[in-house]
């Protein structure tokens, strides 16, 4: 076996202690490392301090320099990957600093080949989101690759390429679900690179001690909004599970402030919101569903005087390409945008993108859950009831893009039963077809709104026959508690 030609890993902090065993050329001697569950991949580099040819290490046995795609046997330096790999997005810009003058693209899955987008092969700035991802210099991910944590990239140099060609991109994966989520936790630090003194937080604060100034921070679970203000006012910077070594990886000016901050929480509504160029909601508007990068680009104008945020958790921006002053926003409404903001236009705006969220569902009335009732093997004879708690899967349910979805069946999506859709239509689970009978939103009243017929909600059915307690639509009624359903996030 041809080992690595040195076993002088690079910089290794207190978060670079996870590597189970290397190995140095001189007789194989072993160098151990304590074992951290959270890491479950690293960047090897060729040359020390990350520089040179990169390799990505997923857990498991490397027994030989060509396992892991190796140019060669050396590997001087090395870092974990402890990001959030879900809901990756990220965009991709021919010009550097991220230039609106040549062309980009938004990137949210497997990309085999981007010449054939009509975007091109040449990259010379990159923005992500969320999410982790690997680029390459050639189609179908071969060639030399990069890896790419959340944060911006003002040049292809920032992410260690000889050059600006990149062919190929893909996300990085892990299972999307391991058991209860992590704690909601934040934590600031006083210097860069998680360094000085350092505060956490596990939820809302309104105010941070004035002699505390952040200068690098952690989310280790959930997604925050932090504010320059106290009393959750003045600048918002919007921070999901990651690892931020400076105030420009949190996309923060120099010399910004953190005096409160807020935990965001989830959302069980599709991402709707609808612009106006008068207050009140008057004038002409535009709706959006989906991320925009530059809304002069669409013919509309950025002068925004008025806000609906219909569904979903929104981030706008002040100016294009996701710079400015930005703002996070829950369904509601905003009939004067400046006295709301203090700014005067929207350049640009996404939809926050959540994680899978995977809840149960109590209803108020009768403290029974939600569950499947039948076999998989035949769609067409199951049924949603409400019945005890009984710990299983068929009781835990996955939000996504407006779909609730069983864990049984990931695949299926809760549906109305049958053509005629009517108060009093039975529930069940079918395939993902895109279908407006498929997608639902639990709104602030806690009762869960059909798409299809909005004036419809979940009710548990009652009375005293075989299926008292199958769920049903009903129309909605302030009265009927047994509409009401509490949203237990695990």
């Amino acid at each position: 076996m041809q080992n690595p030609k040195t076993a002088a890993w690079e910089n290794l902090g207190p978060e670079m202690s996870a590597l189970g065993t290397a190995f140095s050329r001189e007789g194989g001697r072993k160098v151990e490392f304590p074992t951290d569950p959270k890491v479950k991949i690293w960047v090897a580099y060729e040359k020390p301090g990350f520089t040179g040819h990169q390799y990505l290490l997923e857990e498991g046995e490397y027994r030989d320099w060509k396992a892991w795609g190796g140019y060669n046997g050396e590997l001087q330096s090395l870092r974990p990957i402890l990001g959030d790999f879900s809901n990756a997005h990220m965009i991709m810009y021919s010009e550097k600093n991220f230039g609106s003058k040549g062309s980009s693209i938004d990137v949210l899955g497997i990309v085999a080949n981007l010449k054939e987008t009509g975007y091109g092969v040449k990259t010379q700035s990159i923005n992500v989101l969320s999410g982790v991802w690997v680029a390459y210099e050639n189609p179908d991910f071969t060639g030399e690759q990069y890896i790419l944590d959340k944060g911006f990239y003002s040049s292809f140099e920032d992410w260690g390429g000889k050059n600006c060609k990149i062919s190929s991109v893909q996300p990085i994966c892990l299972d999307s679900f391991t058991g209860p989520r992590r704690r909601n936790q934040i934590h600031l630090f006083s210097e860069p690179q998680f360094q000085g003194h350092s505060q956490s937080f596990e939820e809302t604060t309104s105010q941070i001690d004035d002699s505390f100034s952040t200068k690098s921070c952690r989310v280790s679970g959930g997604s925050w909004v932090v504010y320059d203000g106290e009393n959750f006012t003045g600048n918002q910077y919007v921070l999901e599970e990651g690892h931020y070594p400076c105030l420009s990886a949190m996309g923060c000016p120099p010399g910004a402030t953190f005096k409160s901050l807020r935990f965001i929480d989830v959302e069980f509504s599709e991402p709707t919101i609808i612009l106006f160029e008068r207050e009140d909601f008057k004038g002409k508007k535009i709706e959006l569903n989906a991320e925009t990068i530059n809304l002069r680009s669409l013919g509309f104008n950025t002068q925004i005087r008025s806000v609906q945020v219909i569904g979903g958790i929104w981030v706008t921006y002040e100016y294009g390409n996701y710079r400015g002053r930005q703002f996070l926003l829950s369904p509601a409404e905003v009939p004067n945008w400046y006295e709301f903001s203090g700014c005067r236009q929207i350049g640009s705006l996404r939809p926050f993108v959540q994680k899978r969220i995977y809840f149960r569902l109590r209803n108020k009335a009768t403290g029974l859950f939600m569950s499947t009732n039948g076999n998989l093997e035949d769609l067409k004879l199951l049924r949603i009831q409400v019945m005890e708690d009984v710990g299983a899967d068929d009781q835990i349910w996955i939000y996504q893009e407006g779909c609730i979805k069983c864990r049984i069946a990931e695949d299926c999506c809760l549906t109305i039963v049958g053509s005629l859709v009517t108060s009093g239509s039975k529930l069940g689970l079918a395939l993902d077809q895109n279908a407006d009978s498929q997608f639902w939103s639990l709104k602030s009243d806690g009762r869960i709104y059909s798409k299809l017929k909005p004036n419809l909600v979940l009710d548990v059915k009652g009375g005293t026959q075989y299926d008292q307690n199958h769920i049903i639509l009903n129309t909605v009624s302030k009265e009927k508690f047994t509409q009401v359903w509490e949203a237990m996030v695990l």
